[in-house]
């Protein structure tokens, strides 16, 4: 038996707590803003257990995400469960749930939900033993992910430790016989970022042209995760025109060139384009890095090395960010011998091919819990208490 009722009957929503990074030293406790990744760490948190976090404003307005450890929660709303329902089920309800969450944004300029549209949502909520059932489904898949992600994370460390100890502490191979002249390695070079970089700027839409069910795949601001690296989720499909220079392929770099916000999560970001069977384009909001240089070297460089947050202070605007390509053109890069660069390429393409399988397997298991989860949630599918 299945209990009609909406959200604002079995839970309670706490809005986070103000915080300045001014206030606050460096600490293991993750801060959330409400998106999907945290903002920064401090040495402070005001949450300890499970906790629902439903993103209150920009752009992942409506996101709702799950935390299992310590954690700060700032311009989000908090959400628990009040009675009758299971704290996990709770969590997948809500995820059902997301695009009500994110059509229901209110705002014109940064759009943002607000406490009563959480509430009046209606749902459907069966015996708390279904509801632990449906759980365990669905954690079986979020397991594997954890696991993947951990997998990823141990590649992302083991890639930036490579990139930082032969390009910040110039302990590359070889080192100890190079000769050094004014501080850096012989055959090494500040170089102007014109001296060896091109941006080609992706393609411009309007909303008709994107809410289409058929198209070319469009790359856009948020296939690029916070920092770097690449989300499959949030492709869209496009139905105008484009130009050549707008289409990418595998392994191609791109560049985030906009942020909604203010913490400049995407902008001066970096990720690689996976393979895709169809033709794929980027969006007016990504530049494609074009370079002699190997692409695997100026990923790592741009995102392991600093380069990125470097270049992400030159983006501004008073709502959304912009960087313009021409604001940095003269900014100076350390550039390695070829050599040098070429071995380090051997080394770390393969853990970065292994980084994107992992980061694909991610991909087909949140389409599958994502296929199963409005089934479960709504009955269609019946569980066996």
């Amino acid at each position: 038996m299945w209990h009609h009722c909406k959200f604002g009957d079995v839970i309670s929503i706490k809005k986070g707590k103000a915080i300045t990074r001014k206030d606050a030293t460096v600490g293991p406790y993750p801060v959330i803003l409400g998106g999907k990744a945290p903002a920064y760490y401090i040495n402070q948190y005001n949450r300890d257990g499970k906790t629902i976090v439903i993103s209150r404003s920009g752009a992942s307005a409506g996101y709702v995400s799950f935390w299992k450890e310590p954690i700060f929660v700032t311009d989000g709303f908090i959400i628990d469960p009040t009675k009758n329902i299971d704290h996990d089920f709770l969590y997948y309800l809500l995820k059902s749930k997301q695009s009500e969450l994110s059509h229901s944004q209110r705002g014109s300029a940064i759009p943002h939900v607000t406490p009563s549209l959480i509430r009046n949502i209606a749902i459907e909520i069966p015996s708390l033993v279904s509801q632990q059932k449906i759980v365990s489904i669905l954690t079986n898949y979020d397991d594997s992910i954890e696991l993947n992600n951990k997998r990823i994370a141990i590649l992302e460390e083991m890639a930036m430790r490579t990139y930082r100890e032969w390009f910040v502490f110039f302990r590359f191979p070889g080192h100890e016989t190079t000769e050094f002249v004014d501080g850096l390695p012989k055959g090494w070079e500040y170089k102007q970022l014109e001296e060896f970089i091109k941006f080609d700027r992706g393609c411009s839409y309007t909303s008709e042209e994107i809410d289409v069910t058929e198209g070319v795949k469009l790359i856009n601001l948020k296939n690029i995760k916070s920092y770097g690296g690449y989300n499959y989720d949030g492709l869209k499909l496009f139905a105008g025109n484009y130009k050549p220079q707008h289409i990418v392929k595998k392994g191609d770099l791109v560049m985030g060139v906009t942020d909604m916000t203010q913490d400049r999560r995407t902008v001066g970001a970096v990720t690689l384009i996976p393979e895709y069977s169809e033709t794929a384009i980027i969006s007016t909001d990504l530049a494609r890095v074009k370079s002699k240089l190997p692409n695997i070297f100026l990923y790592t460089m741009f995102r392991f090395g600093g380069y990125s947050k470097f270049i992400s202070e030159f983006a501004n605007g008073s709502n959304v960010l912009h960087l313009k390509p021409s604001a940095i053109r003269k900014q100076l890069l350390l550039i390695p011998s070829l050599k040098i660069i070429q071995q380090f390429d051997d080394i770390i393409s393969p853990i970065v091919d292994e980084m994107e399988i992992l980061t694909s397997k991610n991909s087909q298991l949140q389409q599958m819990r994502d296929r199963l989860l409005p089934q479960l949630m709504s009955g269609q599918l019946e569980v066996t208490p």
